[in-house]
């Protein structure tokens, strides 16, 4: 069914037939309140949805630009009945909405907000696919989109693939064997939310994005996050593997951020996580500014600053592949602890790793192997900085081991710039560098960890290999005075050719005036020299008539006079 305009969906929804697929043309469709008296009969209730889909196996897939919505508002308090709470209501099984932009329609019992866009219930394979959620605005300018509710013991199998919303997708009652909601290529913008830092007395922290219920997989799904959320509270306690957190700006805490979920990243875009004032120790008993205890979790691009109200800037216990990619740890205010801990865990540098230790910081890593193996791999490409800010030195890495050896926990740490001291320690690498290297442009040195100085261009000059003479060629080369690289030699001409005259057999050598400049360089002249003014130059013009004539002449200069004999 080919669909172009708000009267053709609305009439489609009214007479909804089980396996149609609507197709919309681009453009803008408001359903407004004309299909409240639809006789949907979904979960008992017989009529008052807004946009109802009640039958099996049906697609609307939007061409183009498609923007489906509905201007009916029930009010404050109607609006708080569970038919009016949605935008779109499902009841029915295999079905499809794809390539749509969806927009709620205001509710005044919830702010003149959507409460839930999509709701399904009472069916079960559901496809969502490249959906645009939009934000509506609240009176203070916060937004939210309504949120995706799989109401249902059994959602079979429900994908939510290639969606952007600005709320949460609540899938708790999904509990049958064998169901799953699959999610992926999904982005939740939480940021300048209608319920970012919102809890009550009763429920306390209910309103987060993510993902809830134990019957889901998650593929490729991001929240955005800024600081009006409750970091702790709201995103990483509730965090499901398969999850990353992108945040918007920087990010103040309340207490230590606490990482137990496998397979979560922390994409930070240059933006720290710091204490706030109110910083206090959780349930957990620590005050470490950011800890991790859960396996194959990276942290992307972040700054953890810890503060006088912390103790390690990151702590990493009992963890396997955690990833820090251009990561910073400052320690510079701390009340003690190192930026790094490693206990019994494995992690691998990408990128910078930028370590910053104050006063009161114990040094830049400490590894520790009693619970554990534990060791550090400075992966090719990486580096590692250390500033100690504080009056005493520190070590940039302090290992405590029992069972390993230290090149076994500290691997490649020429990438880091380290090299392992006689005393069993990590201490930063003293470069030796060795003789002059050099390519068609350029010389250095260089150490043995890769480590190069004194880079600069070639200085050449001229050196002759072979002197030239009038009857042979010789060579010259480029030779830089610097570092002796040299360059292909090249041919210097011969200074003179022999010729012989056809008209009387006789031989002649004509010599060819050169000079070579100091840098080896040869100039040519003429093969004839240029006659001299004076007394003298009438013999050439006494040569050129005797030749004329086929007259041999014999010349004597004598004093200065010509004398002719015939």
């Amino acid at each position: 069914m080919n669909i172009t305009d708000s009267k053709e969906l609305i009439k489609a929804i009214q007479d909804q037939k089980a396996g149609q697929t609507w197709v919309l043309q681009a453009g803008d469709y408001n359903v407004s309140d004309d299909c409240l008296d639809v006789v949907a009969n979904i979960n008992g209730v017989e009529k008052g949805f807004v946009f109802p889909i009640f039958v099996d196996n049906l697609t609307i897939r939007g061409e183009g630009d498609v923007n489906i919505t509905s201007d009916y508002n029930p009010g404050n308090p109607a609006g708080g009945a569970w038919n009016y709470q949605n935008f779109i209501t499902i009841g029915g099984s295999n079905v499809t909405l794809e390539n749509l932009d969806l927009k709620g329609n205001p509710n005044g019992y919830y702010g003149n907000q959507c409460n839930k866009v999509i709701e399904l219930i009472n069916g079960k394979d559901l496809t969502l696919k490249d959906l645009d959620l939009a934000p509506i605005e609240d009176s203070e300018g916060k937004v939210s989109s309504g949120s995706i509710y799989i109401n249902v013991a059994d959602a079979g199998n429900t994908v939510i693939e290639g969606v952007t919303m600005s709320s949460w997708i609540n899938a708790k009652a999904v509990t049958a064997e064998g169901s799953t909601v699959t999610v992926k290529n999904t982005v939740q913008d939480f940021t300048n939310n209608s319920y970012a830092g919102y809890s009550d007395e009763t429920y306390g922290y209910a309103w987060n994005p993510g993902v809830s219920g134990d019957k889901v997989n998650l593929e490729n799904f991001t929240i955005k996050v800024d600081d009006n959320a409750n970091f702790v509270k709201q995103i990483s306690d509730n965090l499901k593997p398969g999850t990353t957190v992108e945040l918007t700006e920087d990010i103040m805490v309340d207490e230590m951020v606490y990482i137990q979920t496998e397979g979560v990243t922390i994409k930070g875009n240059g933006y720290k996580i710091t204490a706030s004032d109110a910083f206090k120790m959780g349930n957990h008993g620590q005050v470490n500014l950011f800890k991790v205890q859960a396996d194959n979790v990276t942290l992307d691009n972040i700054n953890l600053v810890a503060t006088n109200k912390n103790k390690h800037t990151l702590d990493v216990y009992g963890s396997e592949n955690l990833t820090l990619k251009d990561v910073t740890l400052d320690n510079t205010n701390t009340i003690g602890g190192a930026p790094l801990i490693n206990n019994g865990s494995s992690i691998a540098v990408e990128g910078k790793l930028s370590l910053v230790t104050g006063e009161k910081s114990w040094y830049g890593i400490n590894v520790d192997d009693t619970n554990g193996a534990a060791s550090i791999t400075f992966e090719d490409g990486s580096e590692m900085a250390f500033e100690n800010k504080g009056s005493k030195e520190k070590a940039p890495v302090y290992l405590e081991l029992t069972n390993s050896k230290p090149e076994d926990v500290i691997i490649n740490p020429e990438n880091a710039g380290l090299e392992l001291g006689d005393k069993g320690q990590f201490v930063p690498h003293t470069h030796v560098y060795g003789d002059w290297k050099s390519d068609e442009t350029n010389h250095w040195k260089e150490c043995t960890c890769g480590d190069k100085k004194d880079t600069a261009a070639h200085e050449f000059k001229w050196v002759i290999d072979k002197e030239t003479t009038a009857q042979e060629a010789g060579s010259k080369h480029e030779e830089c005075s610097v570092c002796g690289y040299k360059k292909a030699a090249v041919e210097i001409p011969a200074t003179g050719t022999t010729t012989t005259t056809e008209s009387t057999g006789t031989t002649t050598a004509e010599t060819t005036a050169t000079e070579t400049t100091t840098n080896g360089t040869t100039t040519g002249g003429s093969n004839v020299e240029d006659p001299e003014t004076g007394e003298n130059t009438p013999l050439l013009w006494i040569v050129l008539a005797a030749a004329s004539c086929g007259i041999l002449l014999v010349l004597k200069v004598c004093g200065g006079k010509i004398k002719a004999r015939h």
